[in-house]
């Protein structure tokens, strides 16, 4: 009588990026933390070299969603379990963080709108945007529409009237992609003021 070898095979490095990726978008946390618990050392140690996309997953914008969402899943996860490493390597420190240097951006904008300076907020915003072109995800969707909307505000308030009219489109626009039927209600209500003058 033989016994059976109840070790699971080593997965390949490639194959178990997969798994994880796989798991997280199926959202299978029993198999994602199977799998972190089994080889977190070996993940935290590959984790860093998978925040570079590969050409063939650049090209490809449905891999590129999968990949995005398996890092932040297995971030995610292995946060859950106490481990915070993976997190902090996608988050990289504040001052590197487009999305927390968005949102100052967005602060230090309507601070300078309410003492009046709209070119400065302009401007501040204008660059934002340049440098978040590209990025998606839910903090992405809370910041653009909120942005184009006070874009449009700023440029109403500076008296460009055309530049008005099209950042806020755009922020009524995104709410519609987004479903924020209460953006798409502020936004058509402001293109109604600015279009009656």
């Amino acid at each position: 009588m033989g016994f059976f070898n109840l070790h699971t095979k080593r997965l390949a490095d490639d194959d178990l990026r997969d798994a994880l990726f796989n798991a997280a978008a199926a959202s299978n946390t029993p198999v994602l933390k199977k799998l972190l618990t089994s080889d977190l050392e070996r993940i935290i140690a590959l984790f860093p070299s998978w925040t570079m996309l590969p050409t063939s997953v650049q090209s490809d914008p449905t891999r590129m969603k999968w990949w995005a969402e398996g890092m932040i899943g297995v971030a995610s996860a292995a946060a859950a379990l106490g481990e915070g490493s993976l997190m902090a390597i996608l988050q990289g420190p504040p001052e590197q963080n487009i999305i927390v240097l968005w949102q100052q951006a967005f602060l230090a904008a309507e601070a300078d709108a309410a003492g009046g300076n709209y070119s400065s907020a302009i401007g501040r915003l204008e660059e934002t945007l340049e440098n978040a072109e590209g990025l998606t995800g839910t903090g992405v969707d809370d910041l653009l529409s909120k942005t184009y909307g006070l874009l449009g505000t700023l440029n109403y308030r500076a008296g460009n009237r055309e530049k008005a009219h099209d950042f806020t489109l755009k922020a009524k626009a995104y709410c519609e992609r987004i479903g924020d039927h209460e953006g798409v209600d502020i936004y058509a209500r402001n293109l109604n003021t600015i279009d009656a003058v």
